[in-house]
């Protein structure tokens, strides 16, 4: 008898001890972006700084003790046809919660179609705001034009002073679309004139009439709303034709990408901009010690799409740890979550990052200038 009862006590101690460790959760997520393909310049360096985020998170305990964050990177190829058959199979996974991704505009709505119809939780990285109009289950995690365009605005028409201004902008692709429209409606509410208007192909890369055109013509100040290795290349030959020096050039922040300084050279010294990050992680001490884990990790400074990667994993981890604090760890429940999620320290912005009742993210942006070949902000 007393054996016995010394084996059921051993076994209940073992009961006890494997109850605590199967209580420890793996929470299940996938980081699905533009690896590959044309929005790859933007999805890569997200999916980078994302996974540094989860990882950091996962040593720091995060999700509390035993519990972590269980993910994959997958690669949406910037083509509509992957994204969908990725997000298919993804969802027919239970144990997946949510996504983080799909990148670009083009593939993102297609994906958060797939995405309502099948009660699965995804934030996409573009800033469209037809994703939310796709249903409850579909989030933005960049911000849309209405939010960031008022800063390059203003900044043209109240710190620059700017009365007349041409626009150069891409025509076939929506969101850059919204964005210069959103930009245009600004400055002139502000008493700005729009001299001219013209729009180029993403697949362009002639622009020597358009150079000769504008260079000749008489404006204050040039937007540039296109992709950055494109921008640079527009700029590179304004500048050729001989466009005034003192004309002040502006973009928003696609140009916020190691890529336009590159390719523009000394071409694109003092141009505007708009950036969510400021390289080095500027006075704030969490953008400092992520830039310094990101550089010592990957072996070259984080970018803007790194910094928003890092920042979009926080709200991630975020809503996934409160879903599970209310016993919710379900997809529901991270959706609800996510979309309650306010004040999250990030990296970007104004270094708090929130979701209003529409589902629209807020983290400000700050006006950068190129100078000496590198991102500053720009003199107010």
């Amino acid at each position: 008898m007393k054996i016995r009862t010394q084996i059921l006590a051993a076994t209940s101690g073992a009961a006890v001890m494997l109850g605590g460790v199967a209580q420890a959760e793996d929470y299940k997520a996938v980081i699905l972006q533009s690896l590959t393909g044309g929005a790859a310049f933007i999805g890569k360096n997200v999916a980078d700084g994302a996974t540094l985020a989860a990882e950091q998170l996962n040593e720091e305990g995060f999700f509390g003790e035993g519990n972590k964050l269980v993910f994959s990177v997958e690669d949406d190829a910037t083509d509509r046809t992957q994204t969908l058959s990725l997000i298919t199979r993804l969802a027919a996974d239970p144990d997946v919660l949510m996504i983080m991704g799909p990148t670009s505009g083009s593939v993102a709505l297609a994906g958060a179609n797939v995405a309502n119809e099948r009660e699965f939780p995804v934030m996409t990285t573009t800033n469209s705001m037809e994703v939310l109009e796709n249903g409850p289950w579909s989030f933005i995690m960049t911000q849309p034009a209405s939010v960031t365009m008022p800063f390059i605005a203003d900044y043209t028409s109240e710190t620059l002073g700017v009365e007349t201004c041409a626009v150069i902008g891409v025509k076939d692709n929506e969101a850059y679309v919204a964005l210069q429209r959103m930009y245009e409606d600004l400055i002139t509410e502000a008493g700005v004139d729009i001299v001219s208007n013209d729009g180029v192909a993403l697949a362009d890369s002639d622009f020597s009439a358009l150079a000769t055109k504008v260079a000749s013509a008489n404006q204050d100040c040039v937007f540039v709303g296109t992709p950055a290795a494109q921008g640079a290349n527009i700029i590179l030959q304004l500048k050729q034709a001989g466009l005034d020096p003192s004309t002040a050039i502006l973009g928003h922040n696609a140009f916020a990408s190691p890529t336009f300084i590159e390719k523009g050279g000394a071409a694109v010294e003092g141009v505007y901009l708009i950036g969510a990050w400021v390289p080095g992680g500027g006075d704030d001490a969490f953008s400092q010690e992520f830039a310094t884990s990101f550089e010592e990790k990957m072996g070259f400074p984080a970018d803007e799409w790194n910094a928003m990667g890092y920042s979009g994993m926080q709200v991630v981890a975020h809503a996934i740890r409160d879903a599970a604090e209310a016993d919710n760890a379900t997809r529901e429940g991270v959706r609800d979550a996510l979309g309650a999620q306010e004040d999250v320290p990030v990296v970007v912005g104004t270094h708090s990052y929130s979701f209003d009742e529409e589902r629209v993210p807020y983290f400000g942006m700050k006006v950068l200038q190129v100078t000496d070949g590198e991102f500053a902000v720009a003199p107010e």
